[in-house]
């Protein structure tokens, strides 16, 4: 099936049709941030994805390149109008990232999130529950704050090796029943643990780091039934940064609607009291975010990614 699935999008490669003037969707405004301020359409411009890995600035999206791994060609390429990834094996390697590392000053290329955003990306696949294959269809993000790997994930009078970063699951098919997916949050955090070392603290963590995670509760119906995932759906993650008094959220939509209440976390202006009442993912107001889209052995095509933002000042861009 995913053989006919792939051979179907190489034979329309000549009829994609044009890209459309975007226009912010109803979450986007509703949260202020409907300014277009990163935008790619596969069905336009193929230029966009530095698919020859160069890793020169001006492209949106790149190959993971993220802590020396080495990125396979043949697992992300663009076909029919959309970016065509998959993962067999597991790992990294067909990982497609909007930053990327650089050997060349300021140390990365593309683009890192911050100070809020609403991202819209459209997506489609084969729903297969591959469980016992690695990987699985996902769009979400991580904080380049720990991906460049250079003490910036530390976390601030805690020792040198101490991190704290986030990675933000705003779509993942599996481990919930069809046709829905998880979207959920994670704080990571404390010293890395390598891979066969094993360590009890904080009520035992498990390798690579200690963590904080939690996931939203779909309601009734949010995805429905008759949701077929070989068709284009489009996911909204919104992140909308705390104030001084206000406090910040992230939540997820499929097709335009919510599938569960916000997750919140206290304005800026907060008393913290202890360590856990850093560990409810505001420390994203703090970092920035890099996209990243992956899939497991089951193919995943994405149409567009576009964000929409207050500003771009607060974005890490090169």
């Amino acid at each position: 099936m995913i053989q006919r699935f792939l051979l179907a999008l190489m034979a329309t490669a000549l009829a994609a049709p044009a890209a459309a003037a975007a226009r912010a969707p109803a979450a986007c405004t509703a949260s202020g941030q409907s300014n277009l301020t990163f935008e790619s359409d596969f069905r336009g411009d193929s230029k966009q994805f530095d698919a020859a890995m160069s890793y020169r600035p001006g492209y949106r999206w790149y190959r993971w390149n993220w802590f020396n791994v080495r990125p396979d060609p043949s697992r992300a390429q663009i076909v029919g109008g959309a970016l065509t990834v998959r993962e067999p094996g597991g790992g990294f390697s067909g990982h497609v990232t909007s930053a990327a590392l650089s050997v060349k000053a300021p140390g990365f290329v593309g683009t890192a999130f911050g100070g809020g955003a609403c991202v819209e990306v459209k997506l489609r696949f084969v729903p297969d529950r591959l469980r016992s294959a690695p990987g699985h269809p996902s769009f979400w993000s991580m904080s380049i704050e720990h991906l460049a790997n250079r003490g910036a994930d530390r976390w601030p009078g805690k020792p040198a090796n101490y991190s704290h970063f986030l990675e933000w699951d705003i779509f993942e098919y599996f481990k919930v029943p069809e046709p829905g997916f998880l979207s959920s949050w994670i704080d990571w955090f404390g010293s890395y643990v390598g891979e066969g070392t094993p360590r009890t603290w904080f009520g035992g963590c498990e390798r690579p780091y200690c963590k904080n995670p939690g996931s939203f509760k779909a309601k009734p119906g949010a995805v429905p039934e008759s949701t077929d995932w070989r068709q284009w759906q489009t996911i909204i993650g919104l992140w909308v940064p705390a104030t001084g008094t206000n406090p910040g959220y992230i939540q997820t939509f499929f097709n335009g609607r919510a599938i569960a209440p916000p997750k919140y976390w206290p304005g800026a202006n907060t008393t913290v009291k202890n360590d856990s009442d850093l560990l409810n993912f505001s420390w994203i107001d703090r970092q920035h975010q890099v996209f990243v889209i992956s899939s497991g052995a089951v193919p995943m095509q994405v149409q567009s990614v576009r964000v929409w933002q207050k500003t771009t000042k607060y974005n890490l861009s090169n």
